[in-house]
């Protein structure tokens, strides 16, 4: 559970280790048996046949004599589920109801405020789900009932370990039993997405009306919202619960409390595109595997996945059809960038005849070893998507080999690693040589003569054979070192000069500036969710220490970040008169703008000349001069 930034009071830290009892904390995870004076049983961080993990109550501490994991109960949850410290202690405190201290005043209210809401939605959606599961057994939810047993070939302990429901087609029937009969604030229900307001009127409706239900759970095994399936044919066939303070669909994978285990142990990930299809998988004895739900491939689901997977290994199979293929290319669009760089091994799992992972299983009795054979073939995404620029086209036409080639060539020149993109220059030149040969008898020397045109094809691309997307991205570079510097130091000065911090917050306010560079917006999010009256406090360190322990926890950005944090000698000027470097790097940023502005408007005169539009030529060309006049005054404003 992650709720903002903040330091835990070393009081909470010592009553959680003081409570915590490590032999109820091993026994969630794993069957132990009490041998003498400790407890035995088989370690959860290795494959063994034979017990060699064991547990001492009196010490308190774990140890394997196989792979030699140990600890306590801290660094047991700690790497067991992937978690952080803090978040770590929270959940301890939570279940043994310790009340969470924190070093400011402000922020252990705000805390205890957010745990007690959090707290109250689990719970209602726990009972909510109670009620799904209910109503599924009456005759209102046979239907569905029928439809899970019958057509999906579930049986009866496969939906209660889902915990799958029905909700019922009454407009208000949840909303009358959470509200009017359990007595939950009505506010509360709503922001556990479980009720809407009317579109007319006043008063509120179920938002799952005549739907087969299944929960999202957390890592932890906790509801924090449904899915619902449609059963007479309306659209949408899935709907989700909406954002909630507990439920965002960008970071939430569906089946990962029945998967983390799992993808530990076999180091690898299968993502899916369904609910049924992760259910179907797991039930088969497949069980690294968790659904996206609706939508892509994220680089939060990533950061969460990759918690689980040293290798770094996702295999993704969704449907094999047409409409699979494209929602296969949207659902990586946003990580392709990750596999560019060589920071994931990203997998295409593609199933014949355009079935998904649940027709599949159900083809025949073999289909499991099938399955399984098709995940150790699954291609590498960059040889996927080679194949899919190849498909269709013949190669032994000169039309159809020309758009194949600069389609390959766009493709090597996105790879950023360059030891991938050496093996791919490579295996793209032999893919062209041999479609040709096998068909028009090239001989060995075609194979060097298309890699030398893909490798002159890439160093046109990295030296300016489209001059004006060059020079452009000259620009473009300089602009960011120019961005980067400045924004560094309005942060710098933020940071260590608290009595400069409104002037900042103003003129960035009046300018209508904002941080650009990611790192950087990241700590100035970070800055805002600081209580205003400790990031206003003159002479304090506070919110430096704060930030510090902000980054620590963060390894994305933390090497950009920590030189924030310490004044180098170079840098010691800025502290002697922070207001001139202030009025500089404000000036810096709104040249930028100004420069980027300037550049649109050249560009909307050269299209409306070309019209004899003279009007707006007059509009653009006079917009241009004021940019330059503008440029001009500011540039004296600026520190070089």
């Amino acid at each position: 559970m992650e709720i903002g930034n903040f330091r835990l009071h070393p009081d909470t830290i010592a009553e959680v280790k003081e409570r915590v009892d490590l032999v109820e904390i091993v026994s969630d995870y794993v069957v132990i048996q009490k041998k003498g004076r400790q407890y035995t049983g088989l370690c959860p961080f290795h494959d063994e046949k034979t017990p060699s993990f064991t547990v001492n109550p009196t010490k308190q501490l774990y140890y394997c004599f196989g792979c030699g994991a140990g600890g306590g109960a801290i660094k047991f949850l700690m790497e067991i589920g992937k978690q952080s410290f803090k978040d770590v202690i929270l959940n301890l405190a939570q279940r043994y109801q310790i009340p969470v201290k924190t070093l400011g005043a402000e922020e252990q209210k705000e805390i205890q405020k957010q745990i007690s809401l959090q707290e109250q939605l689990y719970e209602i959606l726990a009972v909510a789900n109670y009620f799904y599961q209910h109503s599924l057994q009456q005759e209102e939810g046979k239907f569905a009932l029928d439809y899970l047993l019958n057509q999906r070939g579930l049986s009866k302990e496969n939906i209660e370990e889902y915990k799958l429901g029905y909700a019922p087609s009454g407009w208000n029937t949840l909303y009358n039993y959470l509200v009017e009969i359990k007595n939950y604030p009505l506010l509360l229900v709503e922001q556990a997405g479980l009720i809407r307001k009317k579109s007319k009127g006043d008063g509120y409706i179920d938002y799952f009306r005549d739907r087969l239900t299944i929960p999202i759970q957390d890592n932890q095994g906790r509801i924090i919202a449904f899915g619902a399936r449609s059963l007479d044919g309306s659209e949408p066939k899935y709907l989700n619960s909406p954002e909630t303070d507990l439920f965002s669909k960008s970071k939430t994978l569906f089946g990962i409390n029945y998967a983390q285990s799992e993808i530990i142990k076999q180091d690898k990930v299968i993502v899916v595109e369904g609910y049924f299809d992760a259910i179907a998988l797991q039930l088969a004895g497949i069980k690294n595997v968790v659904a996206v739900l609706g939508t892509a491939l994220t680089e939060k689901h990533i950061k969460q996945l990759s918690r689980y997977t040293q290798s770094k290994e996702i295999i993704v199979n969704f449907d094999a059809d047409k409409a699979g293929v494209k929602a296969t290319e949207r659902a990586i669009k946003e990580v392709e960038s990750l596999v560019y760089a060589g920071q994931i091994k990203l997998k295409i799992l593609t199933i014949p005849e355009g079935k998904d992972a649940d027709e599949f299983l159900k083809s025949d009795e073999n289909s499991i070893n099938k399955y399984q054979e098709l995940i150790s073939k699954a291609p590498l995404w960059l040889d996927w998507q080679i194949e899919q620029l190849i498909e269709g086209y013949n190669l032994t036409k000169s039309d159809d080999y020309e758009i194949v080639f600069s389609a390959l060539s766009r493709l090597l020149n996105k790879i950023s690693n360059q030891a991938t993109r050496d093996h791919y220059l490579s295996s793209c030149a032999e893919i062209l040589s041999s479609k040709r040969s096998n068909l028009i008898g090239l001989n060995s020397e075609d194979f060097k003569r298309i890699y030398q045109s893909l490798k002159q094809s890439l160093k046109q691309f990295n030296n300016g054979f489209n001059r004006k997307k060059y020079y452009k991205s000259l620009g473009k570079s300089f602009q960011n070192q120019q961005t980067s510097e400045a924004e560094f130091l309005l942060l710098l000065v933020y940071i260590h000069c608290p009595s400069y911090r409104e002037q900042i917050l103003d003129l960035l306010e009046e300018k209508d500036l904002v941080f650009s560079l990611a790192h950087h917006r990241f700590l100035w999010q970070k800055i805002h969710k600081v209580p205003v009256s400790q990031v206003m406090e003159k002479n304090t360190n506070y919110l430096l220490l704060t930030l510090q322990e902000t980054i620590i926890d963060n390894s994305e950005f933390n090497q950009l970040l920590i030189p924030l944090f310490h004044i180098q000698e170079n840098k010691q000027p800025i502290l002697s008169d922070p207001s001139h470097y202030i009025q500089a790097a404000i000036a810096s940023l709104e040249t930028i703008n100004l420069e980027k502005y300037k550049q649109y408007c050249q560009q909307k005169y050269s299209e409306f000349s070309q019209e004899n539009n003279y009007e707006k030529m007059d509009f653009y060309q006079q917009e241009i001069i004021n940019a330059i006049n503008e440029l001009e005054r500011l540039k004296s404003l600026r520190k070089d």
